[in-house]
Protein backbone atom coordinates (compact mmCIF):
# COMPACT_ATOMS: atom_id res chain seq x y z
CA UNK A 1 0.00 0.00 0.00
CA UNK A 2 2.76 2.21 1.17
CA UNK A 3 4.56 1.60 -2.01
CA UNK A 4 1.18 2.50 -4.53
CA UNK A 5 1.16 5.88 -2.25
CA UNK A 6 4.82 6.29 -3.24
CA UNK A 7 4.26 5.67 -6.28
CA UNK A 8 0.81 7.94 -6.90
CA UNK A 9 3.26 11.03 -5.07
CA UNK A 10 5.61 10.53 -7.97
CA UNK A 11 3.51 10.61 -10.52
CA UNK A 12 1.47 14.22 -9.44
CA UNK A 13 5.08 15.46 -8.79
CA UNK A 14 6.25 14.64 -12.44
CA UNK A 15 2.88 15.83 -14.28
CA UNK A 16 3.56 18.81 -11.75
CA UNK A 17 6.64 20.00 -12.81
CA UNK A 18 5.66 19.12 -16.31
CA UNK A 19 2.60 21.67 -15.96
CA UNK A 20 5.03 24.23 -14.81
CA UNK A 21 7.46 23.73 -17.71
CA UNK A 22 4.43 23.99 -20.00
CA UNK A 23 3.63 27.34 -18.73
CA UNK A 24 5.57 30.14 -20.53
CA UNK A 25 4.99 32.82 -17.91
CA UNK A 26 6.13 30.48 -14.58
CA UNK A 27 7.71 32.22 -11.36
CA UNK A 28 11.04 30.93 -12.68
CA UNK A 29 11.23 32.56 -16.03
CA UNK A 30 8.43 34.99 -15.77
CA UNK A 31 10.57 38.29 -16.33
CA UNK A 32 13.11 36.17 -19.02
CA UNK A 33 10.00 35.70 -21.39
CA UNK A 34 8.27 38.81 -20.86
CA UNK A 35 12.02 40.46 -21.72
CA UNK A 36 11.69 37.99 -25.01
CA UNK A 37 8.28 38.54 -25.66
CA UNK A 38 9.08 42.65 -26.41
CA UNK A 39 12.07 41.82 -28.40
CA UNK A 40 10.00 39.29 -30.33
CA UNK A 41 7.56 41.97 -30.97
CA UNK A 42 9.98 44.63 -31.32
CA UNK A 43 11.72 42.42 -34.15
CA UNK A 44 8.35 41.86 -36.06
CA UNK A 45 7.47 45.82 -35.81
CA UNK A 46 11.08 46.19 -37.39
CA UNK A 47 10.36 43.62 -40.14
CA UNK A 48 7.26 45.50 -41.05
CA UNK A 49 8.99 48.86 -41.51
CA UNK A 50 11.97 47.15 -43.04
CA UNK A 51 9.34 46.07 -45.95
CA UNK A 52 7.44 49.11 -46.23
CA UNK A 53 10.93 50.98 -46.91
CA UNK A 54 10.75 52.77 -43.42
CA UNK A 55 13.18 54.07 -41.03
CA UNK A 56 14.06 51.44 -37.97
CA UNK A 57 12.41 53.07 -34.97
CA UNK A 58 14.59 53.65 -32.31
CA UNK A 59 13.63 51.87 -28.70
CA UNK A 60 13.43 54.37 -26.18
CA UNK A 61 13.87 54.03 -22.75
CA UNK A 62 11.01 56.42 -21.69
CA UNK A 63 8.52 55.40 -23.88
CA UNK A 64 8.89 52.00 -22.79
CA UNK A 65 8.32 53.33 -19.53
CA UNK A 66 4.80 55.17 -20.29
CA UNK A 67 3.64 52.21 -22.24
CA UNK A 68 4.64 50.33 -18.96
CA UNK A 69 3.03 52.38 -16.95
CA UNK A 70 -0.38 52.42 -18.84
CA UNK A 71 -0.63 48.56 -18.99
CA UNK A 72 -0.15 48.08 -15.27
CA UNK A 73 -3.77 50.32 -15.03
CA UNK A 74 -4.98 48.07 -17.77
CA UNK A 75 -4.43 45.36 -15.59
CA UNK A 76 -5.70 46.90 -13.20
CA UNK A 77 -8.74 47.69 -13.97
CA UNK A 78 -9.83 45.46 -16.88
CA UNK A 79 -10.08 48.45 -19.16
CA UNK A 80 -8.26 47.99 -22.07
CA UNK A 81 -8.79 51.79 -23.75
CA UNK A 82 -5.89 54.28 -24.13
CA UNK A 83 -7.53 57.05 -21.61
CA UNK A 84 -6.81 56.39 -17.92
CA UNK A 85 -9.01 58.21 -15.27
CA UNK A 86 -6.38 59.73 -13.67
CA UNK A 87 -5.86 63.38 -14.29
CA UNK A 88 -2.25 63.46 -14.34
CA UNK A 89 -1.77 60.09 -17.10
CA UNK A 90 -4.87 60.60 -18.17
CA UNK A 91 -3.59 61.07 -22.29
CA UNK A 92 -0.69 59.06 -23.78
CA UNK A 93 1.13 62.38 -24.38
CA UNK A 94 0.83 63.06 -20.44
CA UNK A 95 2.18 59.63 -19.90
CA UNK A 96 4.85 60.32 -22.10
CA UNK A 97 5.44 63.53 -20.35
CA UNK A 98 5.82 61.97 -17.37
CA UNK A 99 7.97 59.71 -18.53
CA UNK A 100 10.38 61.73 -19.74
CA UNK A 101 10.11 62.09 -23.46
CA UNK A 102 10.08 65.33 -24.70
CA UNK A 103 8.79 65.37 -28.47
CA UNK A 104 5.31 66.38 -29.40
CA UNK A 105 4.37 63.22 -31.46
CA UNK A 106 2.92 60.25 -29.78
CA UNK A 107 0.89 57.61 -30.77
CA UNK A 108 0.12 54.27 -29.10
CA UNK A 109 -1.15 50.33 -30.16
CA UNK A 110 -2.79 49.11 -26.98
CA UNK A 111 -3.61 45.53 -27.19
CA UNK A 112 -4.75 41.42 -25.10
CA UNK A 113 -4.31 37.72 -26.39
CA UNK A 114 -4.32 35.12 -24.52
CA UNK A 115 -2.32 31.59 -24.22
CA UNK A 116 -2.56 28.30 -23.54
CA UNK A 117 -5.95 29.40 -24.16
CA UNK A 118 -8.47 28.34 -27.54
CA UNK A 119 -9.00 31.83 -29.48
CA UNK A 120 -10.82 32.58 -33.06
CA UNK A 121 -9.36 34.78 -35.80
CA UNK A 122 -11.39 37.37 -37.76
CA UNK A 123 -12.11 34.08 -40.13
CA UNK A 124 -13.73 32.21 -37.06
CA UNK A 125 -10.74 29.62 -37.08
CA UNK A 126 -9.53 28.72 -33.36
CA UNK A 127 -5.94 29.04 -32.34
CA UNK A 128 -3.75 28.95 -29.40
CA UNK A 129 -0.80 30.94 -28.40
CA UNK A 130 1.68 28.48 -26.97
CA UNK A 131 4.40 29.49 -27.36
CA UNK A 132 6.20 33.40 -27.73
CA UNK A 133 6.66 33.58 -31.14
CA UNK A 134 2.78 32.48 -31.40
CA UNK A 135 2.07 35.53 -29.16
CA UNK A 136 3.96 37.98 -30.83
CA UNK A 137 2.63 36.85 -34.09
CA UNK A 138 -0.87 37.31 -32.86
CA UNK A 139 -0.09 40.66 -31.36
CA UNK A 140 1.77 42.21 -34.50
CA UNK A 141 0.53 40.40 -37.36
CA UNK A 142 -3.39 39.34 -36.59
CA UNK A 143 -4.00 42.05 -34.04
CA UNK A 144 -2.11 45.40 -34.91
CA UNK A 145 -1.87 44.66 -38.99
CA UNK A 146 -5.01 43.91 -38.93
CA UNK A 147 -6.42 47.73 -37.89
CA UNK A 148 -6.36 50.29 -39.85
CA UNK A 149 -5.03 52.66 -37.27
CA UNK A 150 -2.62 50.41 -35.42
CA UNK A 151 -0.95 50.12 -39.05
CA UNK A 152 -0.40 53.31 -39.50
CA UNK A 153 0.85 53.81 -36.64
CA UNK A 154 3.70 51.42 -37.17
CA UNK A 155 4.49 52.33 -40.45
CA UNK A 156 4.03 55.96 -39.96
CA UNK A 157 7.06 58.12 -41.71
CA UNK A 158 6.49 60.73 -38.57
CA UNK A 159 7.27 58.12 -35.89
CA UNK A 160 11.24 57.91 -34.94
CA UNK A 161 10.80 56.12 -31.44
CA UNK A 162 9.01 53.78 -29.97
CA UNK A 163 8.97 51.63 -26.69
CA UNK A 164 7.24 48.40 -26.26
CA UNK A 165 6.29 46.69 -23.15
CA UNK A 166 3.82 43.73 -22.04
CA UNK A 167 2.15 43.02 -18.73
CA UNK A 168 0.91 39.17 -18.26
CA UNK A 169 -1.78 38.09 -15.91
CA UNK A 170 -0.92 34.42 -15.36
CA UNK A 171 -4.01 33.77 -13.36
CA UNK A 172 -6.20 34.43 -17.14
CA UNK A 173 -3.15 33.22 -19.26
CA UNK A 174 -3.54 37.13 -20.55
CA UNK A 175 -1.02 38.89 -22.45
CA UNK A 176 -1.20 42.98 -22.31
CA UNK A 177 0.97 44.52 -25.12
CA UNK A 178 1.64 48.36 -25.79
CA UNK A 179 3.68 50.15 -28.37
CA UNK A 180 4.28 54.02 -27.56
CA UNK A 181 5.65 55.58 -30.80
CA UNK A 182 7.14 59.19 -30.68
CA UNK A 183 8.03 61.74 -33.45
CA UNK A 184 8.55 65.22 -34.32
CA UNK A 185 5.54 67.39 -35.44
CA UNK A 186 6.03 68.27 -39.08
CA UNK A 187 5.17 72.02 -39.37
CA UNK A 188 3.77 72.87 -42.69
CA UNK A 189 5.07 75.44 -45.07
Amino acid sequence: MNKIVAILIIIFAVISIKGQEDNLFNKKDYEQNVERLEDLVYRKIDSLRHHKKRDKLTRDTTLKTSAKHHLFWVHKTGRVVHFEDVKETKTPIKRARKAGYKEKLIGENLAETYYNKEQKNEKGEVYINQTLEDIASDLVDNIWRQSKGHYKNIIGKEFKDHGVAIVVDVTLQKVYAMQVLGGVVKRKK
